[in-house]
């Protein structure tokens, strides 16, 4: 990105945000590529644009390769918040996660930790769940806690290959199923306050409140743009090919762009599953999926691809996950009726 589309971006996206809040999510590729002092320049213009009374937060989503001291001080003096991909223990990440000379990066990942917790930068894990996690969740769930890894997210790997079929390393949905099951019971057994996994808490979190923040299980899409490296906006990063490209940063502003046509078409593909899953007791729950698992099982209008395993965890969590949210809510009546007395 040159530097007169990250002034443009961010000048248009502070200027489109909330008049309290904006936020950059900095992915790539690995962004960290850019360089620091492109991100060091990001930051002065995110001072130099913002309006007044306006927090500005930053994340940065990493394979952690590339952190070091320096990096790591930037992300501390900026309060960046960091996700690190880490797949697991070393067999399991070095599998997929390898150098073009064909090493492993695991080392270079648990360094690039290392830094960040000795700045005292705040992050999380980030865990690809692919062909080679099936039947290991337990074990995953118990390496990451035993690093002291307590912010877990984990992202089934949902791809296609040239032909169009799932990619050697996708996990099955039945897999994918008995992972979240599995991994389910391990949270479960170690008093769940020990590590925070994201799916799990996005449940509790709508059985208690009625959203989880999570955009797969609240059954909307679009919170946010997608800007690339030469300015093209999108309204999704699964979402990122010419057809839905909204316009670009030389051409339209973020607040246009926002209500254009193009992303009323793409917010649209989300109820496409509708008539697909009329009747699936879980339709409330996850509302179809994801519309980037969709295509892989036939297009918009198919149900999702991991539609099995979704079925399969949810039976097996969900009179669990309500009761938690319904002892959460009785002690917080307790407390608020003790308080009032």
């Amino acid at each position: 990105m040159t530097r007169e589309t990250l002034e443009r971006m961010i000048a248009g996206a502070l200027e489109a945000a909330y008049p309290d809040l904006a936020v950059f999510c900095w992915q790539g590729g690995e962004p960290t590529l850019a360089g620091i002092e492109f991100y060091r320049e990001a930051f002065r213009l995110m001072k130099l644009r913002g309006r007044a009374g306006q927090a500005v937060a930053n994340s940065l989503q990493t394979n952690a390769v590339l952190l070091d001291a320096d990096w790591a001080q930037l992300c501390a003096e900026y309060r960046v918040l960091v996700g690190v991909s880490l797949d697991g223990p070393r067999d399991l990440h070095d599998h997929y996660r390898r150098n073009s000379g064909g090493r492993g990066s695991y080392d270079d990942v648990m360094r690039g930790i290392a830094h960040l917790r000795g700045a005292g930068v705040e992050f999380n894990i980030l865990a690809l769940v692919t062909a080679a996690s099936a039947g290991r969740a337990a074990e995953i769930y118990r390496f990451f806690r035993d690093h002291g890894l307590r912010y877990l997210q984990f992202i089934p790997c949902v791809e296609a290959d040239e032909k169009g079929q799932a990619a050697g390393y996708t996990i099955s949905p039945s897999a994918y199923g008995d992972f979240l099951c599995e991994l389910f019971d391990a949270w479960r057994e170690d008093g769940r306050g020990a590590v925070s996994i994201r799916f799990f808490d996005a449940l509790i979190e709508r059985e208690l409140v009625g959203n989880s923040g999570l955009c797969v299980l609240d059954g909307k899409c679009g919170d946010y743009l997608v800007v690339e490296h030469n300015g093209d906006i999108y309204p999704c990063d699964f979402f990122v090919a010419e057809e839905w490209r909204l316009g670009s940063l030389d051409q339209s502003d973020f607040a246009s762009l926002w209500g254009c046509e193009g992303r009323e078409r793409f917010l649209a593909v989300r109820e496409a599953s509708a008539e697909a899953c009329a009747g699936c007791e879980w339709w409330s729950l996850c509302r179809g999926g994801c519309p980037k698992d969709r295509m892989l099982a036939g297009g918009p209008r198919a149900r999702t691809f991991v539609c099995e395993a979704h079925k399969k965890f949810f039976a097996h969590a969900m009179p669990e996950i309500a009761l938690v949210a319904e002892r959460m809510r009785s002690q917080v009546q307790q407390r608020s009726a003790a308080h009032g007395s």
